[in-house]
């Protein structure tokens, strides 16, 4: 039984010691995708396939493919502006543009 402990710990930790920034940077992709369902999700089409409930509202697929997504984070920290009249304006947390950038990351092709 103390050997079967030791193993899984020693598991564990060579687990979180292995992921490292990647493995931060997949698990804040979760809370993105929560972050976009909750605010984005009313006007864009956050997912792999299908359309914005907006038709103005481009999906988040096309931003993941269009935009350098590395740069997208300064962007909703600093604050967006109106693209359309139905846009608000809105500035992110350091953490939620993080995790929603990571996100997007992962809509790419």
């Amino acid at each position: 039984m103390r050997w079967r402990l030791l193993s899984v710990g020693v598991a564990l930790g060579l687990d979180l010691l292995c992921t490292g920034a990647i493995g931060a940077e997949e698990s804040s992709a979760p809370q993105g995708r929560k972050f976009a369902h909750a605010h984005c999700a009313g006007c864009h089409a956050i997912a792999l396939g299908g359309a914005s409930p907006m038709r103005a509202a481009p999906t988040f697929r096309m931003l993941a493919e269009r935009f350098p997504v590395d740069d997208l984070a300064d962007v909703l920290i600093e604050g967006v502006e109106r693209r359309h009249p139905a846009m608000p304006d809105f500035r992110l947390e350091p953490d939620d543009a993080a995790d929603l950038t990571a996100y997007l990351k992962t809509l790419k092709p």
